[in-house]
């Protein structure tokens, strides 16, 4: 018995250590996301901004416990618009498979794929070999935390405060709108799904509104569209790139009542 457990232990340590990246500095990368974003890890780094890395595959059964904890984290700290960036690197898929993954489990912040995104390539001069790995990398490339574990958002929260964080919160209009519970289910369909040349709407308001499509950090893509009570709305998306974005319904007075994640794969 005693044997057993100690095969046990070592399993398991060995398990945690092939978890955590082999480097203490951490090496510069190109990436690119799939919503077609370049992001540079030194542009960041020299920015002062502190780096928070989820390295994943998108069948791990941790991977996806984890995601919706991760993002939340995401959240705290600005939604990359604070002094934290936060980015989730892939080994294995294709920019269809993260773009289902982040889809699926809600996770908004940049998702590279290994295959299309250069995310393999990163995992391998990081030398990991076990999922989910999270880490932390300071200004100074200083990787300050090799293995976040767990990777919840408490534990999470109070390693990148700890090392200087700033948290913020997601002063975006993507974020008002989640916000938005008092008017919520005001859009009831949303169709094609996922979407290529145009989306059709349905809605339960009883005032003349308008509906828009905008970035998951707010940035509007659409013109507003009038939307009439009783009445389905169309949406020209042909000219956007595949990605996660929101539909948002706004009242007479411009307030955003509901929001709708739509799929867009061009």
């Amino acid at each position: 018995m005693r044997l057993q457990l100690y095969i046990l232990f070592i399993l398991v340590v060995s398990v945690r250590l092939s978890a955590q990246t082999s480097l203490d500095t951490a090496a510069n990368f190109t990436v690119k996301d799939v919503n077609g974003i370049t992001h540079r890890l030194n542009e960041y780094l020299d920015q002062n901004k502190i780096v928070v890395i989820d390295f994943f595959t998108i069948t791990c059964g941790p991977c996806i416990t984890y995601a919706p904890q991760i993002n939340e984290s995401y959240t705290h700290f600005g939604c990359n618009n604070s002094n934290v960036i936060f980015m989730g690197i892939n080994w294995g898929a294709d920019n269809a498979g993260v773009f289902n993954f982040d889809t699926t489990y809600g996770v908004h912040y940049p998702g590279i794929s290994g295959t299309e995104g250069n995310g393999n390539h990163v995992v391998a001069d990081y030398g990991v070999l076990s999922y989910p790995t999270v880490i932390l990398i300071l200004p100074d490339s200083y990787i300050a935390e090799q293995y976040i574990w767990p990777p919840s958002t408490e534990h999470i929260d109070s390693l990148v405060i700890a090392h200087g964080g700033i948290v913020s919160g997601c002063n975006t209009s993507a974020t008002s709108a989640e916000k938005a519970t008092d008017n919520k289910n005001q859009i009831l369909s949303i169709f094609p799904v996922p979407a290529s040349d145009f989306i059709t709407c349905t809605t339960s308001i009883t005032e003349k509104s308008s509906l828009e499509i905008c970035t998951v950090t707010g940035s509007r893509v659409t013109s507003p569209v009038t939307v009439l009570p009783g009445e389905s709305s169309r949406i020209m998306t042909g000219n956007l790139l595949k990605g996660y974005y929101l539909l948002l319904l706004r009242n007479k007075n411009g307030m955003i009542i509901d929001s709708q994640p739509v799929i867009i794969q061009n």
